[in-house]
């Protein structure tokens, strides 16, 4: 099941997306939960209580608590960087705030199906993607943990440590062989000790990373020109209108 919030405070805006999203869903057999907030407060208050969407339709002109301030409350202060954040105005003049919130996409009402469902085949793209697990073994148990929650790789003597959303573990391993059981993620290698999730980068320095959980990690002189060519990459991914 996909989960979708739309957040705007007009009821017409609500009722057109979310119609759009049902014919989606018909069309594509894929399982949708809709769910509609009216203000970001509402949104931030629900969030904060552990609740997750995969993907939010986020109005930017909303009344008290503007959707670039709840964008930046989900990436900075709740430190998700794994759901899909859609933002959907009436202007086109945000395009250097909405930056810092990394969404996927900015779309401009008036809007219409193919609109929607091509963004939305983009965020199943990424999910899909991100739904892989990582397995590594600590002693004689075997673990499997979802790629997206992983924010960086570790090394140290012969031990590495997986930092994550959730924490850190220590197992036995080589950050060579890691990048290779996940070259199809969006894993950079920065640094001899470091192997980064570029979905958990908030900022990305000439020198330097600053992830999710607020660490900063050096990027080696090495290794500068080919992170800078893999951020040129991925970011192709993303698509602005």
């Amino acid at each position: 099941m996909l989960r979708i919030a739309i957040c705007d405070d007009e009821n017409s805006i609500c009722n057109q997306l979310e119609e759009i999203l049902e014919r989606f869903q018909k069309k594509s057999s894929k399982e949708l939960q809709i769910d509609i907030f009216h203000s970001g407060e509402e949104l931030c208050l629900y969030l904060s209580q552990d609740n997750h969407y995969d993907i939010i339709f986020l109005d930017i002109e909303l009344k008290e608590m503007n959707g670039v301030e709840v964008g930046q409350i989900i990436r900075d202060k709740m430190l998700n960087e794994t759901t899909q954040i859609i933002y959907i105005s009436g202007k086109e003049t945000y395009a250097m705030e909405l930056f810092k919130v990394r969404p996927l996409d900015f779309i401009i009402k008036p809007f219409n199906y193919n609109k929607i469902q091509k963004v939305l085949e983009i965020a199943l793209r990424i999910i899909q993607r991100d739904e892989k697990v990582f397995q590594y073994k600590v002693g004689h148990t075997t673990y499997n943990l979802p790629i997206r929650d992983i924010i960086y790789f570790e090394s140290k003597n012969r031990e590495v440590i997986i930092h994550t959303i959730n924490g850190s573990e220590v197992f036995y391993g080589r950050l060579k062989n890691i990048y290779e059981d996940l070259n199809q993620s969006k894993f950079i290698h920065i640094h001899k000790s470091y192997l980064v999730n570029y979905n958990h980068i908030i900022k990305l320095e000439y020198h330097q990373v600053t992830m999710s959980n607020k660490v900063i990690l050096p990027i080696s002189q090495a290794n500068r020109k080919k992170v800078r060519e893999l951020q040129l990459e991925l970011e192709r991914d993303r698509i602005w209108h």
